[in-house]
């Protein structure tokens, strides 16, 4: 099996058609429906079913697809890493991780590093997307969720949730706030899909009460924008902005805090150099936040 028989192969799933598929990979049209065939042959099955003309997938077909996506992604980033190599250059690797990780934690590690390290592009995701990302061409993923038990990985930190409060509040001169007295607040909360609004919600369970949610919203710069306004209070776990005043959040258990994982395929080219990675981005945590967000 050749890597052209893959690209043959995910071009008439894409487009539908022989003809269309061999316009876009510049071949005969007789030659990539010949390479087809020779593929089903090594593989002993069909892969399409024709229906008014049109090919779509056999049942073999579907349960194909993602591992012939998988492979070409692999041999991309085997062809990248390679060509690095021989120019002496470092790997160019991909960390998908949520907005907020991007901008307190990703982007300023990038700017510590020096041409000797591997050159890093970020992809932002949602936190509930992250780890589906390393079967689409990102290297490594960092989420609050824990990992799939397949992937290798490590606790980068256990980083602080903060209730803000601009100058002047009632709790602005404190440095924490039980939940039980943070819900009686107008609360400006990221929606149900982050998870530091998750880890809050629990702790409002705890407590056997409700909270006052004054608004939802998919950016914790904006909670925090809206905090400074004195439109409420924000319980985000991103850095202070705006001259707010963060309080820790205390809790029966403790204050509430948002562990952050790295995940990577343990059967990546470049493992080793990702699981690095990831114990300097854990390193850089420490640094940047103090020895408390050092993960347990």
């Amino acid at each position: 099996m050749e890597l052209r028989h893959l690209r043959y192969f995910l071009a008439v799933v894409e487009t539908g058609s022989t003809v269309k598929a061999a316009e876009r990979e510049l071949v005969a049209q007789p030659s990539l429906s010949r390479q087809l065939r020779s593929l089903e042959s090594r593989l002993g099955i069909e892969l399409f079913v024709r229906d008014g003309g049109r090919l779509h997938l056999s049942p073999a077909g579907e349960r194909f697809l993602p591992i012939a996506r998988d492979l070409l992604v692999r041999a991309g980033h085997a062809q990248t890493t390679l060509c690095a190599l021989a120019a002496g250059r470092p790997p160019r690797l991909t960390v998908a991780a949520p907005p907020t990780t991007v901008a307190d934690v990703i982007a300023p590690y990038i700017a510590t590093t020096t041409q000797a390290d591997p050159f890093i592009t970020v992809r932002e995701e949602l936190l509930t997307a992250a780890y589906t990302t390393l079967s689409r061409g990102a290297d490594l993923a960092i989420s609050s969720a824990p990992p799939p038990l397949h992937l290798a990985w490590r606790l980068l930190a256990r980083l602080p949730i903060w209730a803000y409060v601009p100058d002047g509040h009632r709790l602005h001169r404190r440095d924490h706030v039980a939940v039980v007295e943070l819900i009686a607040e107008p609360l400006l909360l990221l929606t149900p899909d982050h998870g530091t609004r998750r880890r809050f919600d629990n702790a409002v369970l705890d407590t056997g009460q409700a909270c006052d949610v004054a608004f939802e919203t998919t950016v914790p710069q904006i909670a925090q924008a809206l905090a400074a306004a004195g439109r409420g209070v924000a319980v985000v776990s991103d850095d202070p902005r705006y001259g707010l005043r963060p309080l820790a959040v205390r809790t029966p258990h403790g204050e509430l805090s948002i562990d952050v994982y790295a995940a990577w395929d343990p059967t990546h080219y470049a493992a080793e150099t990702l699981a690095a990675l990831a114990a300097d981005l854990s390193a850089y945590c420490v640094r940047a936040y103090g020895p408390a967000v050092a993960p347990p």
